[in-house]
């Protein structure tokens, strides 16, 4: 039954689309890959109609393998890092900027005020509500702050 469901280009095309689709679905799992897998398996069957299954399985795996492989070539070649990375630049501009602590921290967290927002921060000093903080580094993409010097 199965033989006869893939001897033609079609199915391995419409399970290529469907694969493909949900990716848009289910994010991350690289579907979209598979799917170009089985794109390929139905477009060689389209060109050399009447391939047997097992080398059908041989052509889907390989082009499984060739485009997941290109899928993380993209993917790293696209990654931004270091100065490319806009990732955190707002918590990293806020780094020896002077804020006020707007909760009393309790066991090291609390928030601070940061223009018309707050944010949460951490400390490993006591801080009061009201107290002028400064952000030394960032802790687990939070705010690490100590009471800013009295001048």
């Amino acid at each position: 039954m199965i033989g006869t469901i893939f001897d033609t280009s079609w199915a391995w095309i419409i399970a290529g689309m469907i694969l493909a689709g949900l990716e848009i679905i289910l994010p991350g799992i690289f579907l979209l890959w598979v799917g170009l897998g089985a794109l390929a398996v139905g477009l060689i069957l389209s060109i050399a109609p009447g391939l047997p299954l097992p080398w059908q399985a041989l052509v889907f795996a390989l082009s499984m393998l060739s485009s997941l492989g290109l899928g993380f070539w993209i993917q790293r070649r696209s990654r931004a890092t270091g100065e490319d990375s806009f990732l955190n630049r707002e918590m990293e501009a806020m780094i020896g900027q002077e804020y006020i602590a707007i909760t009393t921290f309790v066991a090291g967290r609390g928030r601070i005020k940061v223009r018309d927002s707050s944010y949460a921060a951490v400390s490993d000093e006591a801080i009061a509500e009201g107290d002028l903080v400064t952000v030394i580094g960032l802790s687990d993409d939070r705010p690490r702050v100590v009471k800013a010097p009295r001048s």
